[in-house]
């Protein structure tokens, strides 16, 4: 009887997750509820739930599921991991402070996890604290000197706190050679530029970025600030 129970869950288990992998999430959560039916101390199947609700957009939803795998008493969690999925749903509902608090709790455990710090980062500059994100950025560099993404964040940081300009646009500079094809990147550069007062290579290069998303807004922001200190 019990080999029965476990071939009907893994043959749900294994459609849930081909349909997550194809996008079908509202299927994925039918297949993950007649799964959690059977067994409701799953780990992995009350994780994919929380992924399934999360990549719906509904975060609140998918932050309960995400609680209950950290709630059952199994070694068989990937703690940091889960509690990075919970803070995505709160950085996604612009609860920043919560998404503070249990990224702090996955930098405590494990202070190499550069995800977590790249996360805080951007929630700290959310909430204003530019300071605390610059250093939060700059305390990746202890354990990935070359992690393309918070050198971004921190030129743009530097240029946007106006402090030490030259650096910022080396770092810039460097970031944009690495993919030129990137709007941030570019959007980047173009800011440490427009904060030199370069506004040429400022107008070149926020152009290059909005032709990639021309429709997002803080390029369109960075273009207008231009625009009024060149007319």
């Amino acid at each position: 009887m019990m080999d029965d129970i476990n071939s009907i869950l893994n043959d749900i288990k294994k459609s849930a997750l081909t349909n997550l992998f194809s996008k079908d999430y509202d299927l994925a959560i039918d297949d993950l509820k007649k799964a959690e039916m059977i067994d409701q101390e799953n780990p992995e199947i009350l994780f994919n739930l929380g992924i399934a609700y999360s990549r719906k957009g509904l975060f609140k939803t998918a932050n309960e599921y995400f609680t209950k795998v950290l709630n059952l008493n199994t070694s068989y969690i990937d703690s940091a991991n889960v509690k990075k999925n919970i803070a995505f749903c709160f950085i996604q509902n612009k609860d920043y402070d919560k998404a503070i608090n249990i990224l702090g709790e996955v930098i405590e455990d494990f202070n190499s996890d550069i995800q977590a710090r790249n996360m805080k980062g951007y929630c700290l500059e959310k909430k204003g604290r530019l300071k605390d994100a610059l250093k939060t950025y700059r305390e990746i560099f202890h354990y990935d000197r070359s992690n393309i993404n918070s050198l971004n964040s921190s030129s743009y940081l530097m240029a946007l706190l106006n402090i030490e300009l030259k650096s910022a646009l080396k770092i810039a500079e460097f970031v944009y050679k690495k993919d030129k094809l990137n709007p941030a990147y570019n959007d980047t550069l173009g800011f440490v530029y427009m904060k030199l007062g370069n506004y040429t290579e400022a107008e070149k290069y926020f152009k290059a970025a909005v032709s990639m998303l021309p429709f997002n807004e803080e390029i369109n922001d960075h273009i207008k600030e231009l625009n009024s200190l060149t007319d």
